[in-house]
């Protein structure tokens, strides 16, 4: 919808760690889309104490919208369907706040055979809060037309906050780091992309127009360290390669990526 890539995609979960801003100008309409980490309840309600951070600053972005769009994947609950999603989809639209309007969004309709999606479709059709149900597939597009003339009515009128043109400094800063942990996250498996910090370190803007971009990191243990940097660098050197490729396709410029894993001292 915004035009290219602003976060981290992954099979994995929990791919989001901070909120990220995605832009989207059409016309004389400005749409400024915040992706927050995914919101996680424990089976009696509570949150993961290991993602409590991050998740409750989510939760205390909910109502700092216009408009609330909740998003799940149609797919992963008619093949490993989990009450806790339910109660959480409940939740959202039950804490009602009169500003904001709500909408639910089936993602990945495309995975999913018709009479499933309707039966998905039928458990939240009569659950209070939700203004519409979008049903879209993000990949194939459809549906996506329609979400975005809906997003476009609730516009108000007021200044842009982003220039419809140029991507700022920071929104590049954040995408750089973004697209890095996406390739970090394809290649290191188990819950160790997890446990790293990740810092942008240098931005400079070379007289020849391209970017020299340095990023480490970091963990806490030298077995990550070696599992990370790979045998003879091949592991982190595929990450670089593939992380500086894509870069250089999003920003319309040569892109020199340096990335250091070090270890936390």
């Amino acid at each position: 919808m915004v035009g290219s890539k602003v976060a981290a995609v992954s099979r994995k979960t929990n791919t989001t760690t901070h909120e990220v801003l995605g832009v989207m100008t059409r016309g004389d309409t400005q749409i400024c889309f915040f992706d927050t980490p995914g919101l996680m309840l424990k089976t009696g309600g509570y949150l993961y104490k290991d993602m409590k951070v991050r998740v409750e600053s989510a939760w205390s972005s909910v109502n700092l919208y216009d408009v609330l769009m909740v998003i799940f994947y149609v797919h992963r609950q008619l093949t490993r369907p989990d009450s806790s999603v339910i109660r959480l989809i409940k939740r959202m639209g039950a804490e009602a706040n009169p500003k904001q309007m709500r909408i639910l969004c089936m993602n990945k309709v495309d995975l999913v055979e018709k009479k499933d999606l309707l039966k998905v479709a039928e458990q939240f059709k009569d659950f209070p809060g939700y203004e519409r149900i979008f049903i879209i597939s993000g990949l194939k597009g459809s549906g996506v037309e329609d979400l975005t003339i809906y997003l476009m009515e609730q516009a108000v009128k007021r200044p842009w906050d982003e220039d419809p043109i140029t991507m700022n400094e920071e929104v590049m800063k954040n995408i750089s780091l973004e697209v890095v942990r996406e390739k970090l996250l394809d290649h290191v498996h188990q819950e160790i992309p997890y446990g790293v910090e990740h810092r942008l370190v240098d931005w400079k803007e070379l007289q020849d127009g391209s970017l020299r971009i340095e990023q480490h990191l970091i963990t806490n243990k030298l077995s990550q360290r070696k599992i990370i940097v790979g045998k003879n660098g091949s592991k982190i050197g595929r990450i670089g390669i593939e992380a500086n490729e894509e870069l250089r396709s999003i920003f319309k410029r040569d892109v020199h990526l340096i990335l250091q894993v070090r270890l936390k001292t």
